[in-house]
């Protein structure tokens, strides 16, 4: 799990970025899983999501 955490603050680094691509960049299969990780973070603090774009970006 830490290692797929690693993996969504680097892809989202660069720029904010919708599910799909945080899911290409970082490399992983499984949407709900990804999705679930992101709330998770975003609990956290880790990272926002903008509702208006749509897009995930770190917090």
């Amino acid at each position: 799990m830490l290692n797929d955490r690693e993996k969504i603050l680097t892809a989202l680094r660069e720029k904010p970025l919708k599910i799909y691509e945080v899911m290409k960049r970082a490399n992983l299969p499984n949407e709900e899983a990804c999705q679930s990780l992101l709330m998770k973070m975003r609990s956290e603090g880790s990272v926002k999501f903008d509702i208006h774009k749509g897009r995930w970006q770190i917090g």
